[in-house]
């Protein structure tokens, strides 16, 4: 059952603020960042959407998001067993890098608020964004075999966000001070490697059903159709 108990209580949710000042700062420096991202990048057309009809889409995956969020398991301190990376990767996957970005990064922010598990950690705010971010940014400007894609995104996912963001904001609240970060990444790597492996087993399955179900004229899954229509335009 969720609960509801500490939803929306900002005094316990963001009670890390001033201990975690600098992680707050670089969330801040991220958001920044990607605003200018969204603003210079040249446009890349991954879907024929209308307004509605893409807010529509980005509110669906970010609940999705945020559900798969609150039923993250956590068998340790240091192991989480999670399909957030396949949700974050379907999202990019879908709409591109720019909404990959806001579905991962609002669905952990939404989730970190109605259904709080402890104080906000911004470096797993940052890192679910950028599991989002990473496979849209592949699959907005490279060719190639899908499936090689999705593993080069898996493995990124992996030790950036993952075994790199993540487990140094687990290790700020768990392991400071009991261990050192390289002895809580190796305990945590082989175990989150697992996961990351099923994970990737679930975005080749989810993939290649998409392929075959969304509409051919409303998603340009594929790197030719997008460069057809990006030329037409």
């Amino acid at each position: 059952m969720f609960d509801f108990s500490n939803a929306f209580n900002f005094d316990e949710i963001f009670a890390n603020f001033l201990d975690f000042w600098y992680a707050y700062a670089l969330l801040l420096v991220f958001l920044v960042s990607f605003i200018l991202f969204v603003v210079f990048r040249k446009k890349v057309k991954r879907h024929n959407l209308t307004q509605t009809q893409s807010i529509t889409y980005i509110s669906v995956l970010t609940a999705l998001c945020a559900v798969v969020n609150v039923l993250t398991q956590y068998p340790a301190t240091y192991i989480a067993i999670s399909f957030v990376p396949t949700m974050c990767f379907i999202a990019g996957y879908m709409l591109g890098a720019k909404a990959g970005f806001i579905i991962g990064f609002m669905g952990d922010l939404i989730a970190a608020i109605v259904f709080p598990a402890g104080p906000y950690n911004p470096f797993i705010g940052i890192a679910n964004g950028l599991m989002g971010f990473i496979p849209g940014f592949i699959f907005d400007n490279f060719k190639g075999n899908i499936y090689i894609k999705i593993v080069i995104s898996t493995v990124l996912t992996l030790f950036i966000c993952t075994i790199g963001l993540n487990t140094f904001g687990l290790w700020l609240i768990y392991g400071y001070g009991k261990k050192s970060f390289w002895a809580y990444l190796w305990v945590r790597l082989p175990w989150q490697a697992l996961v990351a492996a099923g994970n990737c087993v679930l975005c080749v399955s989810i993939t290649s059903i998409l392929r075959k179900v969304l509409p051919k004229h409303k998603f340009f899954l594929d790197n030719e159709i997008i460069e057809d229509k990006i030329n037409d335009n």
